[in-house]
């Protein structure tokens, strides 16, 4: 609820009827309610809590109700009864929602479990951040320094928004993140894929029917895709990106029906997604705007592809307009690092031209699970890629094929030529990551593969029919037939392509978290947080290494730590220089200075950190491409540092006492 409740809110208050609209805008309407909550609650000095959140919903709640009441509508006392496609439709979302969620699920092992992957550090932190402090404003959020709250480095916390509520009335945080993961990851994808298939059955003029099946089928298929959800928590905790991925097709969908209410109130709900998917994750605005010019683009092909443009510009424009002025604090914070992004490492050579394409348009696996891309789904790919020509000899618009097409070749050309071309001002925005790029690939590749099977069975349904000329009973005709023919394809999807899929991606996210491949927060972890706390003095801080468990110190107790990024930075350079020589403490006078102007008290160490890339580390202190435990923390129980004694072990974890007042100054 806390993920849905408030856009649905929003969009009952804009008086949005589409079911369709609505349906693809809850998600980042509701990221955009809370990130202006946030925005407005900063300045006037209130917290963000769930109290205020709950307030505003209960208001656009009551506003939609009474614009209801004053436009003379009334709810229906009867339901239409449901045809045979809609019902399968319905059921396909229903399962694949289902799979999608139970595979998510068993992957984590239970909502307690704490991710072990490097960059959920960042992302547990700024739950656990936004729920102590209140603070959740984009220019609040993230602090570098737990203590004194600044200085602040932009990072996109739409996502967190939600987890940080949840934890606001009790829930762990751990458990708050996991459970939002498996919302925005499971049930939003599958919903947000089957939206866009619908959007695109309808623009083919498939008719209802077929978009319900499409829907229900692409759903059914989506939760076999290891991008982008999947392999972005896998190989790096990705989460802001695997959340705007997510909701992106949800996005593309509500904007492609731009043409179907009035302007007015559909370009403010428009743009309120649109502010929604940038505060997640700024790259999603070049996700959404990309993949829709070029779905309106292949649409240009028919009349019908034409008239929807024209009749399209004004609302986009309009949610062009309330999208900017709504996510400007996101965009004005977070501008600095626009340049940072695309000067990320590439790789040092691509692949061949023909592997690039072929690895773009195949649904490799790659990445850490599958490095010399030797697996994938073959038969997924062979399907979607049948949907395809299904599309293209329909001739009734290129759209979703035009979309699919410009992402295949970025892919390919970050493969072939990484941060190199013409393109490289697209793929430097997703920091010249081949798995974010790639991931775009998959958007489509559910509406594809729908498209492809619910169109070859009507055909094949519709030709039949012709062959018997007699009246036939309303069980035995085209749509409940067709509709029993793709129910039995979904079944069949279900237990064999679909089945086998979710296992390898169930395994892959239990490689994080349920049976992770290396441990970050353990069992020694959790004692060392039970120790401490209680024992750190107001004001007191505690020297830490973030590459290991000791950032779980604030998330679990508060306890503000000294490094909250894994390999310290260049804004506050203190924090790598304490990493690289705090063993030299007693014959440094100005890291005894640091240490006291910090008040380090104790100094966390774990022997045994699981090893990271330190390719980008400030001034290139760690002196190598990778990193564990630092060299200043390095066998401390052998130098007989004065001041520093053990006061906890289990494990390979340590907390040392620190006195700095026990260090006497080298004699001349």
């Amino acid at each position: 609820m806390i993920a849905l409740l408030p856009g649905a809110a929003l969009l009952l208050a804009l008086r949005i009827r589409s079911l369709l609209l609505i349906a693809a805008l809850v998600p980042t309407a509701s990221v955009a309610i809370l990130l202006i909550v946030a925005t407005v609650a900063a300045p006037a000095g209130v917290s963000f809590s769930p109290g205020l959140v709950v307030t505003v919903v209960v208001a656009l709640l009551l506003v939609g109700a009474v614009r209801l009441w004053r436009s003379g509508a009334r709810w229906r006392v009867g339901l239409r009864r449901p045809t045979a496609p809609a019902v399968v439709g319905v059921f396909g979302v229903v399962a694949g929602t289902a799979v999608a969620t139970r595979m998510w699920l068993r992957g984590l092992g239970g909502l307690d479990r704490i991710a072990q992957e490097h960059d959920m550090i960042t992302h547990l932190l700024l739950v656990s951040y936004i729920e102590r402090s209140g603070n959740a404003a984009p220019w609040q959020v993230r602090p570098l320094d737990l203590l004194t709250e600044g200085p602040v480095r932009f990072y996109p916390a739409g996502a967190h928004l939600a987890p940080a509520l949840l934890a606001g009335t009790g829930v762990d945080p751990a458990a708050s993140l996991n459970a939002m993961t498996v919302i925005y990851l499971a049930v939003c994808w599958v919903l947000s894929v089957a939206v866009l298939t619908a959007v695109a059955a309808l623009r083919l003029c498939a008719g209802t029917s077929t978009a319900w099946l499409t829907a229900g089928t692409a759903a059914v298929l989506a939760p076999a895709l290891y991008r982008p959800a999947v392999q972005l928590m896998h190989d790096g905790g990705i989460y802001s990106a695997a959340v705007a991925l997510c909701l992106a097709p949800g996005l593309i969908a509500a904007l492609l029906l731009a043409s179907e209410e009035r302007a007015g109130r559909t370009a403010v709900g428009l743009g309120a997604g649109a502010a929604g998917i940038v505060a997640v994750h700024p790259s999603a605005a070049v996700t959404v705007g990309i993949s829709v010019i070029a779905w309106l683009a292949g649409d240009l092909v028919t009349r019908q592809g034409r008239t929807r443009l024209r009749r399209s510009v004004p609302v986009l424009l309009g949610a062009g307009g309330v999208g900017a002025l709504l996510a400007a604090p996101v965009v004005l914070q977070g501008g600095e690092s626009t340049g940072a992004t695309g000067s990320f490492a590439v790789a040092p050579q691509g692949y061949p031209l023909g592997d690039s394409l072929g690895s773009a348009v195949a649904l490799i696996y790659g990445g850490y699970l599958d490095p010399p891309r030797g697996i994938g789904l073959a038969g997924l790919t062979a399907l979607y890629l049948f949907g395809v020509l299904v599309v293209v000899r329909a001739g009734a618009g290129l759209g979703v094929v035009a979309a699919w097409a410009v992402w295949v070749l970025v892919t390919a050309s970050s493969m072939f030529a990484p941060g190199t071309g013409p393109l490289r001002l697209v793929t430097g925005l997703f920091y010249n990551s081949v798995p974010r790029i790639w991931s775009h690939v998959s958007l489509f590749v559910p509406t594809l593969a729908a498209l492809g099977v619910v169109l070859t069975m009507l055909g094949v349904v519709h030709a039949l029919r012709r062959r018997v000329r007699r009246p036939l009973p309303a069980p035995v005709r085209s749509r409940p037939v067709a509709a029993v023919a793709v129910l039995t394809a979904m079944a069949a999807l279900l237990a064999v392509p679909v089945d086998r899929a979710v296992s390898t991606n169930t395994t892959t996210v239990a490689a994080r978290y349920a049976t992770p491949d290396f441990v970050r927060v353990g069992p020694d972890d959790l004692a060392a947080v039970d120790f401490l706390d209680g024992r750190v003095a107001p004001g007191e801080r505690v020297l830490n290494s973030a590459n290991d468990g000791s950032t779980y110190l604030y998330v679990a107790a508060g306890i503000p730590v000294v490094n909250s990024t894994t390999l310290g930075t260049g804004a506050m350079p203190y924090t790598y220089e304490l990493l690289r020589s705090f063993d030299r403490y007693p014959d440094d006078p100005d890291l005894r200075r640091i240490l006291q102007d910090l008040d380090v008290g104790w100094v966390y160490v774990d022997a045994e950190a699981p090893p990271i890339g330190a390719a980008g580390a400030p001034d290139g202190w760690t002196g190598s491409d990778m990193f564990t435990t630092p060299s200043g923390f390095a066998e401390l129980d052998g130098k007989d540092l004065p001041g520093l004694t053990p006061a906890f072990r289990s494990g390979t974890v340590t907390v040392y006492r620190l006195d700095l007042g026990a260090t006497e100054p080298p004699s001349p």
